[in-house]
C-alpha cells in the first residue's frame, strides 16, 4: 500500500508544472497538538485503523498526528496542491521517511486520489476523516469536495445478468493506423458499429465490414473542426438500448468488455465513466498527474432522445438523467503514443489549436510523470466493482 502511494507521489513531486495554484491557508489554524489529540481519540473510539487528513496545510497538524498516533495506526495525508507539498518538504515539514506507518498521496486531480483510495481498499468504515482546519478559500473547498466524494461514493456488485443491447460507435479519419485491429477489438456480442468518417460523401472510406460480424454503418461527414456534429450523427444511427463509443487509438481488454456487457442491468444509473490509461513511453507504463489519469471518459450511456453532444472542441455529452458512476475495473487503454509518431501527434494538436481560433492551446510536453500501469488498477486482493457517485456540485 505504502509503496503504491509513495511511488505515485514521488513521480508527481518530481515534475514541476508551471501555472499551478498556491494553496490558501488561514493564519490562525488553532493548536495543532490539541487538534491531533482530539482526532486520535475519535479514531480510537471508532476503532478506525487509518486517519486520512485532507490537505497538508502548514504541515503542523500532519506532524502532530504522526508523532502522537499509535504505532499500528496509519496516517494518510491526501493533498491536491503538489507545489505546497514540495515547499513543505523543502522546509523539512511532513517528512514521513522517518515516521512509521505514515503515507503521502498527492496530485492536483481529486479523481486520481479518489480512485487510488478506493482501489487500494480504503473506505469510510475503517477510516477517520479530517479536513485540515489550516485550509481556507479554494483549497478548503477542493479538499472538502474530495472528502465528500470519498465519503459518498458507493461501491456496488458487478452484475451477473445481461440486459439491453449496446451499440458501438466511433468517429474516424481514414488515415488512422491499425483501423482493422480497432474494429476487431469490439467483442462478438456487439451487433452494430456506427462509424462516422472524416470525408465527403463521395470520398473513399476504408472497408472494414470483413473484420467483424456486426452490422457496420458507414457515414461520411467532414469534421470541419466540429467534433460534436460528428458525435451527434453517430448517435442518430445508434439503435441499441445503450451506446458505447471509442476512439481509433483506444482499446478495451476482453475482461473489461465482458463486465461492460452487464452494466446496463444496473438500475437508476444511465451514464458511466471509464478511466483512461495513456500508455507512455511503452505499453507497460501510464502517464499520471495533473489530470492525465484517471482522465475519466463518459463513454457508456443509456440511449435516449435527450442526448446531445455540445462544444465543437472538447465535446461533452448532455441529457443524461440521474446519477452517474465510474467503472474503475474497465480502463480504456489509450495507445496514441504507441501507434503514432511524435510528429503525427504534434500535427494533430496544431490542427486542434487552429480550429479553436486561439481559445485552446494544446501542446505536447517533452515528458510527464509515469508509473507501471498495474499500480493504477484495483488491487488483486480487493474486489472493486462499479462505483456510484454522490450528487455533489464540484463547481
Amino acid at each position: 500500500m505504502d509503496h503504491i502511494f509513495s511511488t505515485y507521489s514521488q513521480q508527481i513531486l518530481a515534475y514541476h508544472l508551471s501555472g499551478q495554484k498556491q494553496e490558501d491557508l488561514t493564519p490562525d489554524a488553532g493548536d495543532s497538538d490539541e487538534q491531533a489529540k482530539k482526532h486520535l481519540r475519535f479514531t480510537q473510539r471508532r476503532n478506525a485503523g487509518t486517519v486520512i487528513l485532507f490537505g497538508a496545510g502548514d504541515g503542523k497538524l500532519a506532524e502532530a498526528i504522526a508523532e502522537m498516533k499509535l504505532p499500528d495506526q496509519e496516517l494518510l495525508l491526501c493533498d491536491l496542491y503538489p507545489e505546497q507539498v514540495r515547499r513543505l518538504h523543502a522546509e523539512n515539514c511532513i517528512d514521513f521517511s522517518k515516521q512509521s506507518n505514515c503515507t503521502l498521496l498527492t496530485d492536483s486531480s481529486l479523481w486520481a486520489i479518489l480512485l487510488l483510495l478506493i482501489q487500494n481498499g480504503y473506505s469510510t468504515e475503517d477510516c477517520h476523516l479530517i479536513l485540515n482546519p489550516a485550509l481556507e478559500g479554494e483549497s478548503k473547498k477542493n479538499h472538502q469536495n474530495l472528502q465528500k466524494l470519498f465519503s459518498g461514493t458507493r461501491q456496488i456488485e458487478q452484475p451477473e445478468t445481461i440486459s439491453g443491447s449496446i451499440s458501438a460507435g466511433a468517429i474516424l479519419s481514414p488515415d488512422e493506423p491499425e483501423l482493422e485491429e480497432f474494429i476487431r477489438n469490439f467483442p462478438d456480442w456487439i451487433d452494430e458499429i456506427v462509424l462516422v468518417w472524416d470525408c465527403a460523401e463521395n470520398d473513399h472510406a476504408p472497408k472494414l465490414s470483413g473484420f467483424h460480424e456486426a452490422e457496420i454503418i458507414n457515414i461520411r461527414q467532414p469534421l470541419n473542426a466540429d467534433f460534436s456534429a460528428q458525435r451527434n450523427r453517430m448517435l442518430e444511427h445508434c439503435s441499441g438500448d445503450w451506446v458505447i463509443y471509442m476512439d481509433a487509438d483506444e482499446r478495451l481488454d476482453a475482461d473489461s468488455w465482458e463486465k461492460i456487457r452487464r452494466i446496463p442491468s444496473i438500475e437508476n444509473c444511465n451514464g458511466w465513466y471509464l478511466p483512461r490509461m495513456t500508455f507512455y513511453p511503452d505499453n507497460k507504463h501510464s502517464r499520471i498527474g495533473y489530470g492525465l489519469w484517471p482522465d475519466l471518459q463518459l463513454r457508456l450511456f443509456k440511449n435516449t432522445q435527450d442526448l446531445k453532444f455540445v462544444n465543437k472542441i472538447h465535446e461533452q455529452l448532455t441529457g443524461i438523467k440521474g446519477p452517474s458512476g465510474i467503472l474503475p475495473h474497465c480502463p480504456i487503454q489509450h495507445l496514441t503514443h504507441i501507434l503514432k509518431s511524435r510528429e503525427k501527434i504534434e500535427s494533430k494538436l496544431k490542427n486542434f489549436n487552429n480550429s479553436t481560433e486561439g481559445r485552446f492551446s494544446h501542446r505536447l510536453g517533452n515528458d510527464f510523470p509515469h508509473i507501471p500501469k498495474e499500480l493504477l488498477s484495483p488491487r488483486k486482493d480487493r474486489r472493486v466493482g462499479p462505483l456510484l457517485l454522490p450528487d455533489i456540485n464540484l463547481s
